[in-house]
């Protein structure tokens, strides 16, 4: 075996025991997965342009931890349209029971920054 190959082994060795002290065993085990929270993110709004619309649903997954999930309806401030809720799906009914968007966002941005 060549002498970079085993220094290339040896630091990879020093690397993982490292790891393993400081984040511990099932950290060590995660590998690279424990470590990464990449937020795949879906938006849906109430119309087809932002100065018409707003927020109304926040959904974002951390794509290596499918618990790690945001999922939320708002309610807007004003009604959807007619055309609005068929192009959702969604009634204006179910809507009037959600907390409002500012409500939502701020913890959809606390879910989005945590660590």
């Amino acid at each position: 075996m060549s002498d970079r190959l085993i220094q290339s082994q040896k630091r990879l060795h020093d690397s993982l025991f490292e790891l393993y002290m400081q984040g511990g065993l099932e950290l060590f085990q995660a590998g690279t997965r424990g470590l990464k929270r990449d937020l795949i993110i879906r938006l849906e709004t109430s119309a087809l342009t932002p100065q018409k619309g707003e927020i109304i649903h926040f959904y974002a997954v951390n794509r290596w931890d499918e618990n790690d999930e945001f999922d939320e309806w708002a309610k807007p401030s004003r009604p959807l349209t007619a055309e609005a809720e068929r192009v959702l799906g969604v009634p204006n009914s179910p809507l009037d029971d959600c907390r409002l968007t500012y409500a939502v966002l701020n913890d959809f941005l606390a879910f989005a920054y945590a660590c």
